[in-house]
């Protein structure tokens, strides 16, 4: 006759197989979370620096 803690331990023989791969699934969704801001980040600041010109800072002539 086996103990109520054996018959739990045998529910739980695949558990730590799928944890792992449950912890790299969520491993890899953090990390491409992380590359993903940190290029939307850097993305807009150079648009920003594209869309001043060096014809642009010119001064026109006002005129009379």
């Amino acid at each position: 006759m086996k103990s109520a803690l054996q018959l739990e331990l045998q529910d739980l023989h695949g558990l730590p197989y799928i944890a792992t791969i449950i912890w790299f699934i969520l491993l890899g969704v953090s990390l491409l979370a992380v590359v993903f801001y940190l290029f939307q980040k850097n993305s807009p600041s150079k648009r920003k620096v594209d869309e001043v010109s060096p014809t642009d800072k010119k001064s026109r002539a006002k005129g009379f």
